[in-house]
Order: C-alpha cells, then structure tokens, then sequence
C-alpha cells in the first residue's frame, strides 16, 4: 500500500485524496440522515438554519435557475468526490490538464444531477397528504426572495406536518430577501403561501 501510493503523482496523491475525503464525508452525511440524526436540510449546509449555506451561493440570479440549488454542502461534496476521482482516475490516460478538466465537468454534471434528486425528493414531500392551512401561524426560512405587494413569487423552506417543505410564497408587504425569518399568515392555493416578516 506505502509502495503504491508513494508511486503515485504529486497529482494523483492530491486528487485521491480529495475523493476519498469528500466521499467520506457524504457517506457520514447520509448515514446519519437515515438513523435521523441529522436531516436533508442539514445536509444544504446549515446548522441552525438550513439556508446558510445554500445562500452563499445559491442568491440571485443563480437562486432564480428553477429554484435548483447547486452550490450547496451537498453539491460541493458530489462535485468534489466524483471530480476527485475522476482526475485520479484519467491522469496516466490524458495527464493532469485534461484530467482536471475532466475532472471539473464530471463533477459539476454530478452536482447538478444531486439537486435535481433532492428537488425532486422535496417535491415529493410537499404532495400527498399536505394541507398547507395547518401552515397558518407557523414560521418559515426564506430562500429565494419574495418581490414585493404580491408582484411575484418567491420560496420558502418550513416544517409542516413533521415534513420538511419548500412551498412558493407571497407577500402583501416590501420586498423580503433571503434568509429572512417569516411567518405564515394564509394560503392562496394549495402550495402557495402568503407571509410576513416575523416580528
């Protein structure tokens, strides 16, 4: 094993490392989400509010691509994992140039391909058995900004009935950005909330 990995590139040694580091991580990730000790939304990143990290990337107008969130924990650990090794993997095919650039492209696709899963996942948990009028009085994180006097819809993330969700919603004040706190004062369809910042 010392021989193997001491014949290995300065290259091959740094991208291995990366993949494995970041794999690690996310295997942990996913294993604690499925003992619930930790949750999807933690898995974006925060800790004590979900959005943190999905805000440091993901504000406008990149947080206006469909409401996909692609530069998030999440994201960054597939981009890292899989470009790691793919890197590894194609450097004695190509050598380091187009292996990073290789690399890059694959895992940016693998990136993308995770939100689209977990979007798809978040979809799936707001149909079903949701009503969103027991979300009347609850408080809501917002992620993608709400314009302003109901001129547009933006996106919150709350709990509601011991689901994570994220819904679109409105609002009859100012514009409210990202990452405000709000609060649930009605519903206008059946996924359409309206709120208020939380005073």
């Amino acid at each position: 094993m010392a021989n193997w990995w001491n014949n290995l590139s300065a290259f091959g040694q740094t991208t291995f490392a990366i993949g494995v580091a970041a794999t690690f991580v996310m295997i942990v990730f996913l294993v604690l989400m499925l003992f619930g000790i930790e949750d999807g939304h933690s898995f974006d990143g925060g800790a004590d509010d979900p959005s943190d990290m999905d805000d440091i990337a993901n504000d406008e107008p990149l947080g206006q691509f469909s409401g996909l969130r692609v530069l998030t924990l999440r994201g960054a650990l597939a981009f890292l994992g899989i470009g790691g090794f793919a890197a590894f993997y194609f450097e004695d095919k190509t050598g380091p140039i187009w292996a990073t650039v290789i690399g890059v492209i694959l895992g940016a696709i693998a990136a993308v391909l995770l939100a689209y899963a977990f979007r798809a996942s978040l979809k799936l948990e707001s149909e079903g058995n949701l009503d969103y009028k027991n979300a009347i009085g609850a408080t809501a994180t917002v992620y993608l900004r709400i314009p302003p006097k109901r001129s547009g819809k933006g996106k919150v993330t709350l709990t509601l009935q011991e689901r994570f969700i994220e819904t679109e919603a409105i609002t009859d004040e100012d514009e409210i950005p990202n990452k405000s706190i709000v609060e649930v004062i009605g519903v206008i369809d059946e996924t359409t909330l309206i709120v208020k910042i939380k005073k």
